[in-house]
């Protein structure tokens, strides 16, 4: 058995514009400080490197132990990392997002540390398509490979292009889920298992769940049926058949469109977003609700379906139902017809049709006292 150091990289910065971004920022910083928490107290973990363009959240992460790799200057994902790697002789590597995985079990890190530990010229995924949890070994990989511009394009790059072996690892709401949009942060308000500083983070917030309730209570209502638009994979899909006699309308469409660069390119088709075109939201919506009780829709399909580079502010203001400060047309019209469709329709991004939804189903059967079944992978 190879035993080697195994270097946790956490990536978490950027510069908020607005109010909205502000508040998504003080609950990201917290997730990654209850995460390191979590690392520093997993066996096997090494070490924990933060690369930050924030002075607080990097002096509060190194009171918790970890290196900080501080930096202001212009961020390229994929030479930041290299760099890091190359400069600290790294040797095993598990990348994570910093809003990744705000509820990552301890057994969760201790399977990806073993796997590193065991094995050689492997890459450990969370999502094939869009992963923002890449472990990979040997680290020096990283360097045969042109520099990816985001962790969905890491994934792809050490598979494909270095032809590392691809590792999934062991799928659940726990791994999947995380924090892109309000709408995930509002999900995770409702999580007894939220770290404790996110826990504190959140309740700055006042979220309007009663659409998230409303949904979950559907899980457990034999015929009930709710429509899931977007980039749902295959797991999750699974999960809710197996669980529940709910019945669900699956119209998957885009997977990977930003790992395989088709929405940078401007190729990104959608059959939902032509018949919005073609009919007008408000009426998409009438029809969808006649037969469905809850539209779960990740809307960066449409957006992109649109050919709009649609701004954070719009996109989060969207997904909070504000349609009245969303400053695009197109946009600020979709919002209003889901805000007014006759049943309820939850907005977000590809969090919410994965991780999201999965978490909202694994509280559904807590609530009904109930196991979960569950894939067995051999």
């Amino acid at each position: 058995m190879l035993e080697e150091r195994v270097s946790v990289v956490i990536f978490e910065g950027g510069k908020a514009r607005t109010a909205v971004e502000e508040e998504m920022a003080a609950v990201r910083k917290a997730v990654v400080l209850d995460n390191i928490e979590r690392l520093k107290g997993t066996p096997g973990v090494d070490e924990v490197i933060l690369g930050t363009n924030y002075p607080d959240l990097a002096e509060e992460a190194a009171a918790l132990g970890a290196v900080v790799d501080f930096s202001d200057a212009p961020f390229h994902f994929g030479r930041r990392l290299l760099q890091v790697v190359q400069e600290r002789r790294l040797t095993n590597v598990f990348y994570m997002g910093g809003p990744a995985a705000p509820l990552i079990r301890r057994e969760d890190i201790l399977w990806i540390v073993t796997k590193l530990k065991q094995e050689k010229n492997i890459v450990i995924l969370n999502n094939v398509q869009s992963p923002d949890m890449v472990a990979f070994t040997p680290a020096s990989a990283l360097a045969t490979v042109p520099a990816p511009a985001n962790d969905n394009e890491l994934g792809y790059g050490l598979g494909d292009i270095a032809g590392l072996r691809r590792v999934l690892i062991p799928n659940s709401a726990w791994i999947n889920f995380d924090l892109d949009t309000p709408t995930d942060l509002a999900i995770l308000s409702m999580q007894p298992a939220a770290g404790r500083r996110a826990t504190e983070a959140l309740q700055r917030f006042d979220f309007d769940l009663d659409k998230l309730l409303k949904l979950r209570s559907l899980f457990g209502v034999s015929g009930a049926e709710v429509a899931l638009i977007g980039r749902i994979g295959p797991p999750v899909w699974a999960f809710l058949n197996m669980n529940f006699m709910c019945r669900f309308r699956v119209f998957s469409e885009e997977r990977g469109m930003k790992a395989l660069g088709r929405q940078e390119r401007g190729e990104v088709v959608s059959l939902i977003g032509h018949l919005i075109d073609r009919d007008g939201p408000r009426e998409f919506f009438r029809y969808l609700g006649s037969f469905c009780q809850a539209v779960v829709f990740d809307s960066r399909v449409l957006f992109a379906h649109w050919k709009m580079d649609v701004s954070d502010w719009d996109r989060f203001q969207s997904d909070l139902g504000r349609y009245d400060l969303v400053k695009e047309p197109r946009v600020r019209e979709f919002t209003q017809a889901a805000v007014e469709a006759p049943v309820p329709v939850i907005l977000g991004g590809h969090a919410l049709v994965s991780g999201g939804l999965w978490v909202l189903a694994e509280n559904a059967l807590a609530a009904e006292g109930r196991e979960a079944r569950r894939i067995m992978r051999l």
